[in-house]
């Protein structure tokens, strides 16, 4: 999707309880490609609410996601998705409808639930370039679709 291209990508962050992982990634791809993504999060096993911990970290980045809500691949639109960013350690290709047509891209970010507050800071900072680096391949077509 070149710069002149009006249509929006969209791109879904999977974890497992849709609570750390995937909130961090969404809050922060709204931020950086709001411009020509629309971005949405999901969990497997979605758990109902979003960790205080993920709120107050990235709060610290100055992103707020204090209104995010945790949903399950049910509650968001699947198979309009260009590519679905998979954190969960599941395969998610026995989990979405095999009529989804978009990419899936599976990334290892390990699960700070239960851990320090330090290590969510860990695992933001984990993600950030993640996914500043997948918002310019997008930016640039250069991401299989």
């Amino acid at each position: 999707m070149k710069n002149g291209n009006s249509e929006k990508k969209k791109v879904l962050f999977v974890c497992i309880g849709n609570m750390i992982r995937s909130q961090m990634a969404e809050g922060f791809a709204r931020e950086g490609g709001s411009a020509f993504i629309e971005t949405f999060s999901a969990g497997v096993k979605p758990t109902g609410v979003v960790s205080e911990e993920a709120v107050v970290v990235m709060r610290e980045k100055g992103i707020d996601i204090s209104d995010h809500r945790s949903k399950g691949l049910d509650d968001v639109p699947v198979l309009e998705m260009d590519y679905i960013v998979n954190m969960s350690g599941y395969d998610l290709k026995s989990l979405v409808p095999s009529a989804m047509a978009g990419a899936i891209i599976d990334w290892h970010v390990e699960d700070p639930l239960g851990r320090s507050l330090q290590y969510f800071r860990e695992t933001r900072d984990n993600l950030e370039p993640r996914i500043n680096e997948f918002l310019r391949q997008l930016w640039q077509d250069k991401i299989p679709g």
